[in-house]
């Protein structure tokens, strides 16, 4: 800005001097002080330079080793919460059924005794027909259903997700040239 000397006044030391304006910030400096704005500049430019060579080694690395890309590091940490995620209700669930099978077993066992108690009893009294020996078979086969199908315990899977989905979206998007 001009004064009524009709020099400029520089921004830096805000003194009236002859000043050159800057066509990139448009601010006017000294001749004194337009070096440090240039050297201030080229520290700039070296910033960005340092940048875009760290850019260009973390494009390498990803050239050469595409499993390292963040996107690729979120699926697979996904996986790993989902797997988790499995494995703790499926844990879950046999600490369910241990806790369960134990008397489970033992009205088997007691049924297992019943029966076995009748087939001596028909044994050594030999007091038995076809109707019996079918009775006899269809309570064995019920025990045998029962140990490993028991009616009172039941495996139910969820329609709604435990593990959430994931999915990739890729948009059509172009890419920019900036040269």
């Amino acid at each position: 800005m001009a004064t009524a000397t009709g020099k400029d006044r520089c921004i830096t030391c805000g003194k009236e001097k002859r000043a050159v304006r800057c066509e990139g910030c448009s601010q006017l400096f000294c001749f004194d002080h337009l070096p440090d704005h240039r050297q201030q500049l080229s520290i700039q430019l070296d910033d960005i330079e340092v940048n875009r060579d760290v850019f260009r080694q973390t494009l390498n690395e990803q050239t050469t080793n595409p499993k390292n890309h963040p996107l690729i590091k979120q699926i697979d940490q996904w996986e790993e919460d989902s797997i988790r995620k499995i494995q703790q209700t499926a844990k879950e669930c046999r600490q369910k059924i241990l806790q369960h099978s134990s008397e489970h077993i033992k009205n088997i066992e007691i049924n297992l005794v019943k029966l076995t108690d009748q087939l001596r009893q028909a044994r050594q009294e030999n007091d038995f027909n076809e109707i019996d020996l079918h009775e006899f078979r269809q309570k064995l086969t019920q025990l045998v259903e029962e140990l490993d199908k028991p009616k009172n315990i039941s495996i139910q899977s969820n329609s709604s997700s435990l593990v959430d989905k994931i999915s990739v979206l890729i948009s059509s998007r172009k890419y920019l040239n900036y040269i």
